[in-house]
């Protein structure tokens, strides 16, 4: 006799698609029957992204079905979480995209926590329907508001002072300051916003030049637990003037530092001056052994780190997540720079609380191989026995040579992520490096590393590529590995 799955309480499938299934799956559900749909589409509808433009430059006729329908479907709006609207436009026809300050949708929208606003959203939007707007963020007490992308100016300049105080409602703000954005009328838009902030603001992210930073660093916020200062289109390692007095002021109440970055995809992509700038602390940052006390998560370049275990600073102790750039600096740079952040450590003492490491080294050359081994022994001595997490990219692939056991002397280990570039598909398929990655390689990795879980091919270098995820499943039986998502998706346990 065949089983009822449709008669299963709707709570096991609630509980079913709550576990990692890819959004393409999950549409599936929703044509199968209407049972299905009345289950899947609010997941579907949690994290609700509309383009203004789709990827062949054309307007996305798709937009006014969907307000429409949200506008009609109060229920349905209230799913919704998070919503992203990009008005970004590579066309020069550009008016021909649909508006996306849509209030009738909006009003419906009564559980939304997070909000992301890429380009000029006001493009099409009458200026009565953006005062709606603007009132409706405020009244929904956003959790989060996040302007990370260029365009940010012909946004926000139009705002009346009343207007820019209702940006400052949310617990966190992330704002990206692109170069045409670079003026003075900005940089007093965002001090009011930020000024209006100050009772309530948890979380801050400003990415700009100097006249940007400045507009931060003349205030305090009572309540700040985590903060990311990155000085784009510079690419020098620099203390910008005010940050120092500004994070001795907050040192006490952040968990989380993010002191600019020069990731992996900026490395790989556009001309330098688009590459934002570390941050590097100094003889006047005031460090100290009891400085930033409740220091969990922290992002930055390898000097950073090399200065706090120098300050015997108790934080790194605790921390929970650490992610180390080497920054834009030629090979042996590069290799100095990190010796000598692993000796200060090695002399501060263990990283015993570590839970997830991302070290960026892409700039490591083939002939420091020879190293490579060496520094993942160092690092495990570090943080071994507390590593569950292991993120980024090792000297540059040599696939005769890769040490898969490197990675059993972290006794916790559970994911491991790398960008999908050529060098990671080097590692995993020497003989064809565009090709995809093999079970086989994956399972190797697995009987060496007994609790890994997952590995992930991050598709941050590949455009339009989505994320490439091995589960590990071990039982009484043995171990398998399958490939639950990525452009190569393989349905079919690999042979063990």
């Amino acid at each position: 006799m065949q089983p009822n799955w449709l008669s299963l309480p709707v709570e096991i499938w609630l509980q079913i698609f709550s576990l990692r299934i890819p959004l393409r799956d999950l549409a599936g559900f929703c044509l199968t029957c209407s049972h299905f749909l009345s289950i899947t589409r609010p997941i579907l509808f949690h994290k609700l992204t509309l383009t203004a433009e789709k990827k062949d430059q054309s307007p996305n006729s798709a937009v006014v079905a969907t307000f429409t329908l949200l506008a009609n479907n109060a229920d349905l709006a209230r799913s919704v979480r998070e919503l992203t609207l990009d008005s970004h436009s590579q066309s020069a026809s550009y008016f021909r995209n649909p508006g996306l300050v849509d209030i009738h949708s909006l009003r419906n929208m009564t559980q939304l926590k997070r909000v992301t606003i890429i380009g000029d959203i006001s493009r099409h939007a009458a200026r009565s329907d953006m005062a709606s707007f603007l009132q409706i963020l405020y009244n929904l007490q956003l959790d989060e508001l996040r302007i990370p992308s260029p365009g940010a100016r012909l946004f926000i300049l139009p705002l009346g002072p009343a207007e820019l105080d209702q940006l400052a409602n949310p617990k966190r703000i992330t704002f990206y300051v692109g170069p045409a954005d670079n003026n003075e009328l900005l940089s007093f838009r965002l001090s009011n916003i930020l000024r209006a902030a100050k009772p309530s603001l948890t979380s801050l992210s400003l990415t700009g030049r100097s006249p940007h930073l400045n507009a931060l660093f003349s205030l305090q916020f009572p309540l700040l637990r985590s903060l990311a200062i990155i000085n784009t289109f510079d690419i020098r390692l620099s203390c910008p003037p005010g940050f120092n007095a500004f994070l001795s002021v907050h040192h006490e109440t952040l968990e989380e530092l993010h002191l600019g970055y020069t990731d992996r995809s900026e490395f790989n992509n556009g001309p330098v001056y688009h590459r934002p700038a570390a941050i590097l602390l100094n003889a006047e940052s005031g460090l100290h052994p009891d400085f930033l006390p409740n220091l969990k998560v922290f992002r930055g370049h390898c000097l950073n780190i090399e200065l706090m275990a120098r300050a015997r600073m108790r934080c790194l102790t605790g921390f929970r997540e650490l992610t180390v750039s080497s920054a834009l600096q030629d090979s042996d740079r590069t290799m100095a720079n990190v010796e000598q952040m692993l000796v200060a450590l090695e002399a501060a003492g263990r990283l015993d609380a570590l839970k997830i490491l991302d070290f960026d080294l892409f700039q490591w050359n083939e002939h420091e191989r020879d190293v490579a081994a060496s520094f993942v022994k160092r690092i495990a001595a570090l943080c071994g026995p507390t590593l569950e997490v292991w993120r980024g990219l090792l000297p540059f692939a040599f696939a005769d040579w890769w040490p898969i056991d490197v990675f059993a002397t972290f006794s916790r280990l559970r994911i491991i992520s790398l960008p999908r570039d050529e060098t990671t598909l080097e590692i995993f398929a020497p003989f064809s490096p565009r090709a995809a990655v093999r079970g086989r390689e994956i399972h190797e990795i697995a009987e060496i590393c007994t609790t890994l879980e997952e590995v992930n091919i991050v598709s941050s270098l590949v455009s339009d590529e989505e994320d490439t995820c091995w589960k590990v499943y071990r039982s009484r039986s043995g171990l398998g590995v399958k490939q639950i998502s990525g452009p190569d998706l393989r349905l079919l346990d690999e042979p063990v």
